[in-house]
C-alpha cells in the first residue's frame, strides 16, 4: 500500500511539472492542484487512516522546517529600500489590523459556536490571523503589482506567523490548563523571549554565516553544485536554534532573511535563493498533498453548515474589515486597499498551529481544528484561483 502511495504521489509531480503552463492560465496552483491530489488518494484508499495522531511527531517539524525557510527566502528577495519608504502598510497591517482581524474573528466564533468557551473562540481565531505569501506567488513575482503593495504584503506574512506564536502558546496553555492564571509580568516575558531572543539570534547567526561565506569565497571552498543545500541548512539552524531556546523561530527566520538580504554579497544571493526555493516548494507540495489527504478523512465528514459559513468568513470579511479600516486614512487608491484586505491567503503556518492544538488534551480541539482546517481549505482555492486576474488587472492600467 505505501508503494502504491508514493507512486500515485509521485504521478502527481510528473503530471504538475509537465503540465504547469495550462495549468497556470487556468488559474489552477500548485497547492490546489496537490490538495486535490490528497483528497482523491483518500477517496480510492481503505479507510485505515483515522488515527492520525500518531504521525504528528514526524509531520509537524517537516512542515515548521518548510515554512522557516519560504520565510527566510521571502525576506531574502525584499528590497529593503522599496520597503523603507512603504514601512506604515506592513505597520499598520501588524498593528492596527492584526488585533482588530483577533477581535473579530473570536466575536464570530463565539456568535456561530455557541458551544465554544472564550479560550477556544480565541484558539480559533489566532490560528487563522497569520498568513501565507507563498500562497500569492503569482501577485509577489509581477512586477505590473505597486512594489509597496508586494512588499508589504510579504512583509506583513513573514512578521505575523511571529508575531502570533506568543499569542497562541499563552492562549492553548489556558485552554490546556484552564486552572493556570498568566499575570501581565508572565505575558511579558513570553513576548520578549519569543520575539527579543528571536532577533538576538538571527542578528548573531546572519552575521557569523556571512562572515564564514565571504571565507569560504575567498578561499574556494565554495562549489556551485552544494548551494542548493547552503540557505536551506542556515534557515533550518536559524529556526531550531530560535526554537531550542524558547524562542519564535519564524521570527528569527524572516529577520535572518532581511539581513542576509541587506549585507550579503549581491551577486551570489539570488543564485542561492533560487535554489533554495525550488527544494523547499518541492517539500511544500508534499505537505499540501498530506493535507488533502487528512481533509478528507477527518474534516470533510465533520463539516456543517456552521463552519462553512466561518471558514467563508474568516477568508474574506473577517480579514478585510480590519485591513481597510487600518489604511483607510493613507495614501492607498480604493483598489490598492482592497488588495491588501483580500490576500490574507491561510497556510502553512496555520497548519503547524492547528497540528499543535491536535498534539495537545485541549478541551473541543476537534472541532477547533475541523473549523481551522476547512478555512485553510477554502483559502487555498478562493486565493489561489484570483491571485492570476487581480496581479494581471494591475497590468491593464
Amino acid at each position: 500500500m505505501l508503494y502504491t502511495v508514493l507512486a500515485v504521489v509521485s504521478g502527481l509531480f510528473l503530471l504538475y511539472s509537465i503540465s504547469i503552463r495550462p495549468l497556470s492560465k487556468k488559474d489552477i496552483t500548485g497547492p490546489m492542484f496537490f490538495v486535490v491530489g490528497g483528497i482523491l488518494i483518500a477517496c480510492f484508499l481503505p479507510n485505515k487512516s483515522t488515527h492520525l495522531e500518531g504521525g504528528l511527531d514526524y509531520v509537524l517539524p517537516l512542515i515548521e522546517m518548510t515554512l522557516s525557510v519560504f520565510l527566510f527566502t521571502d525576506a531574502a528577495k525584499s528590497k529593503l529600500s522599496v520597503l523603507k519608504h512603504s514601512i506604515q502598510y506592513p505597520s499598520l497591517l501588524l498593528f492596527v489590523a492584526l488585533p482588530l482581524t483577533l477581535l473579530l474573528g473570536i466575536a464570530t466564533a463565539l456568535l456561530l459556536f455557541a458551544d465554544l468557551t472564550l479560550l477556544q473562540a480565541a484558539l480559533i481565531a489566532i490560528i487563522l490571523t497569520p498568513t501565507d505569501a507563498a500562497l500569492s506567488k503569482g501577485l509577489l513575482e509581477n512586477l505590473s503589482v505597486p512594489a509597496r503593495i508586494r512588499e508589504g504584503i510579504n512583509t506583513e506574512s513573514g512578521l505575523n506567523d511571529g508575531l502570533c506564536v506568543p499569542l497562541f502558546l499563552i492562549f492553548s496553555l489556558l485552554a490546556n490548563s484552564p486552572e493556570t492564571t498568566l499575570g501581565y509580568v508572565d505575558v511579558t516575558i513570553i513576548f520578549v523571549r519569543e520575539l527579543g531572543v528571536a532577533v538576538i539570534i538571527a542578528l548573531v547567526s546572519t552575521f557569523a554565516f556571512i562572515a564564514l561565506m565571504r571565507f569560504a569565497m575567498t578561499h574556494r571552498y565554495f562549489a556551485h553544485h552544494s548551494s542548493p543545500y547552503l540557505l536551506l541548512g542556515f534557515a533550518v539552524l536559524v529556526f531550531s536554534l530560535a526554537q531550542a531556546l524558547h524562542s519564535s523561530g519564524f521570527i528569527a527566520a524572516f529577520v535572518a532573511g532581511l539581513l542576509f538580504d541587506k549585507f550579503a554579497p549581491k551577486h551570489l544571493s539570488k543564485p542561492l535563493i533560487k535554489d533554495s526555493e525550488h527544494i523547499a516548494d518541492f517539500i511544500s507540495l508534499l505537505i499540501w498533498c498530506l493535507f488533502g489527504f487528512v481533509v478528507a478523512y477527518a474534516v470533510i465528514p465533520e463539516i456543517n453548515l456552521r463552519i462553512v459559513i466561518y471558514a467563508l468568513l474568516s477568508t474574506t470579511l473577517i480579514r478585510m474589515i480590519p485591513v481597510m479600516l487600518s489604511l483607510s486614512f493613507t495614501a492607498l487608491n480604493l483598489k490598492e486597499r482592497l488588495t491588501f484586505a483580500w490576500f490574507g491567503p491561510r497556510g502553512l503556518a496555520s497548519i503547524v498551529f492547528t497540528l499543535m492544538v491536535i498534539d495537545t488534551q485541549i478541551e473541543g480541539k476537534s472541532l477547533i481544528a475541523t473549523i481551522a482546517m476547512t478555512t485553510i481549505l477554502f483559502s487555498v482555492f478562493i486565493h489561489g484561483v484570483s491571485t492570476k486576474p487581480i496581479a494581471d488587472s494591475f497590468s491593464d492600467k
